[in-house]
């Protein structure tokens, strides 16, 4: 629980948390090898205000996601379950505010948007809650939605920028100075972690000498996009990305949409795209070439919805309203 002195009446106006996008190191991260993760801007933003009866339970929707509940007690709502496990752990209110969330994030997509809302919820209820203390606190809320889940959703949720995370320790931000600009494309398919880590685990079972060497490469792979990351050599971090797809799809968790996606942007100039997350569905990440008109263009005719995003990689804030005043000062 965030050590704060007694029950808060209110919440903050405004909280803030960013999406995230695993770069690479995807289901080799599951035995230990480090992935890594990049925290999408303008994730979620919720803002709150009081409902005229202080004894209504509060209220949340969030339109983008077709989520409009009330957070009652006894619930069986997950969402509602997990979003008062958070506020109750930050000791915020537990009735009398509507609560409205704002995203370009899909839900269910592989883009961490469960972190982003249970991140955001505990800086509405705990503003002055350190970095860690906000993470505690929206853990609470994805073991709700996950079971175990790695903790990587919720630190890169609350971070930004880009994070690199071994199972077991504590995530660490890349220490660098750049933009890294990105296209996340969405395949419309539906996708399951579970499924697809019980795949790789299955398949490493059956032929650990072939496996094995693969889940090597891709952790491989986090450590040379870092240098390259570094040295903000794009077209060096395109070339890793387009041979981490192949590991991944040597996995067998790629997937036929997965694949046009990547093959389109590779086609109109992208120095390299690859599926982003457990895949069998969900989105694929590319970087845009220099001029991205060809690709938007065969994007479109092709139903694809591209969301651009610039990740932005520097220091951290310590606090909910450090983060308020840098998103302020940009």
């Amino acid at each position: 629980m965030i050590p704060i002195q007694g029950n808060r009446v209110d919440l903050a106006p405004v909280a803030e948390a960013f999406g995230k996008v695993i770069l690479l190191g995807e289901h080799s991260v599951v035995y230990g090898y480090p992935a890594l993760a990049a925290g999408l801007p303008q994730g979620l933003r919720l803002t709150a205000e009081p409902l005229p009866d202080s004894a209504s339970p509060i209220e949340l929707s969030i339109p983008a996601w077709g989520l409009d509940i009330d957070l009652r007690p006894g619930t069986h709502h997950p969402v509602a379950m997990a979003a008062i496990a958070v506020l109750s752990a930050c000791r915020g209110p537990r009735q009398g505010w509507r609560i409205h969330g704002e995203t370009r994030l899909p839900s269910r997509a592989g883009l961490g948007s469960s972190a982003a809302l249970t991140v955001a919820l505990a800086r509405l209820a705990a503003p002055e809650a350190t970095l860690e203390e906000t993470i505690e606190a929206s853990m609470i809320g994805e073991r709700i939605f996950h079971g175990q889940p790695s903790g990587l959703d919720s630190a890169v949720a609350a971070r930004g920028g880009l994070v690199r995370f071994v199972r077991g320790e504590a995530p660490v931000t890349l220490d660098a100075d750049i933009d890294l600009p990105l296209l996340i494309l969405p395949t419309g398919v539906p996708r399951s972690t579970g499924v697809q880590v019980a795949k790789v685990r299955e398949r490493r079972d059956r032929l650990p000498a072939l496996i094995g060497p693969v889940l090597d490469a891709l952790g491989a792979a986090v450590a040379l996009g870092e240098e390259a990351i570094i040295a903000n050599d794009l077209n060096r971090l395109g070339e890793i990305m387009k041979v981490s797809h192949e590991l991944l799809s040597a996995l067998d968790v790629s997937a036929p949409a997965l694949d046009r996606v990547v093959g389109l942007a590779h086609t109109h100039g992208s120095p390299g795209a690859k599926l982003t997350g457990a895949g069998g569905g969900g989105c694929a990440i590319a970087i845009p070439p220099e001029d991205p008109r060809a690709l938007l263009d065969a994007c479109a005719a092709e139903g694809i919805e591209p969301l651009r995003v610039d990740i932005r990689v520097d220091r951290a804030p310590e606090t909910a309203a450090e983060e308020t005043e840098n998103e302020a000062a940009r």
